[in-house]
Formats: C-alpha cells, sequence, structure tokens
C-alpha cells in the first residue's frame, strides 16, 4: 500500500517535472526569459523533491507482508482442501433442474457420476467460493487507482507564479501594473 503511494507520487513529480521542462523550454526568450526561470526553479525543485523521495527504504513494509502472507495461507489452504476433498461431492443442487445446463461443469473431475444426482465437486466450489470471496473483498477495499499520472498545467502555472515573488517579483509586478495604466 504505501509502495503504490510511494510509485504514485514518484510517477506524479515525473509527469510535473517532465511538463515544466517542456513549458520552460517553450518560453526560453529573452522576452519571456523570467517566466522560463521560474518554471526551471519549480522543475528543479520538484526534482529534488523527487530524489528526496527515491532514497527512502525499497523494503515492502508491514501491510505488504501481510498480504501476501494471507495469498500464500490461502493457496495452501485450497491445495489442501482439493487433495483431501477430490472424490467426495461437496455440496448437492436439490433440484437437479436448476444445475440442468450446468451439471457436468459443476461436478467436473468426475462429470457423468456426479451429475446425475446434482452434486459439486471439489474444483467448481473452490472456484466459486474464491471468486465470490474475491468479489467481496475488492467491494469491501477497493484498489488504489495508480494509474497514469494527471499533469494540472494551471496548478503548476499558479506555483511558479508564488514561487517568483519574491523581490524581483514584486518589481516586476509593479512595472507591469505601471505599464498597463
Amino acid at each position: 500500500m504505501v509502495t503504490r503511494l510511494l510509485g504514485a507520487r514518484r510517477s506524479q513529480l515525473t509527469a510535473e517535472i517532465a511538463h515544466l521542462r517542456r513549458e520552460a523550454a517553450k518560453l526560453n526568450t529573452p522576452s519571456t526569459y523570467a517566466k522560463c526561470a521560474r518554471f526551471q526553479r519549480l522543475a528543479n525543485a520538484k526534482d529534488k523533491e523527487l530524489s528526496e523521495l527515491g532514497g527512502g527504504p525499497a523494503v515492502p513494509g508491514v501491510p505488504e507482508r501481510l498480504i501476501l502472507l494471507c495469498n500464500a495461507v490461502k493457496v495452501l489452504i485450497l491445495g489442501l482442501a482439493t487433495l483431501t476433498l477430490w472424490d467426495t461431492p461437496i455440496a448437492q443442487v436439490v433440484p437437479r433442474s436448476v444445475a440442468a445446463p450446468l451439471g457436468r461443469l459443476l461436478a467436473f473431475p468426475r462429470g457423468a457420476d456426479l451429475a446425475a444426482f446434482g452434486g459439486v465437486a471439489v474444483t467448481p466450489w473452490l472456484a466459486l467460493v474464491e471468486a465470490a470471496t474475491t468479489a467481496l473483498a475488492r467491494a469491501a477495499f477497493p484498489p488504489l487507482q495508480t494509474g497514469a499520472a494527471q499533469v494540472d498545467p494551471e496548478r503548476l502555472q499558479r506555483e511558479a507564479e508564488a514561487t517568483g515573488r519574491g523581490r524581483a517579483g514584486a518589481a516586476m509586478q509593479a512595472q507591469a501594473a505601471a505599464q498597463a495604466q
């Protein structure tokens, strides 16, 4: 979980740095040099933040280890259940007409023997249980959205303008206001 969050933040910062450097390259003319410098400074600051973020431990944390442990235990339990219950029916569908189209599939390794009685073998039963528990787990704990990083150019523009509002930024704003009048 933490590793995913760090990966998402890294990809977000990488996309923002690339966007800022492209914008700075577009503005690299004598008339727009101040804006270019702002974008370059902001890109350098984000690059420094990315390097600090990358310096963290790459070892998975406790939540990731617990998830791996739970998955390993689940695989062992399913394997043990399959081996011990291979020859016996797990459940029986009482009105056979309900399972008629899937009768042989539900009685999978011994289709003809169990299908006549509406029996359900261990293999399809475990497949159904696995699908149901996975769906319930995803509904209860939705996965994080770590898709492609979205860059918000307006936010980056505001950040660049905010970083340039020192003494020189205030002087430039006063000069621009005087020229506008």
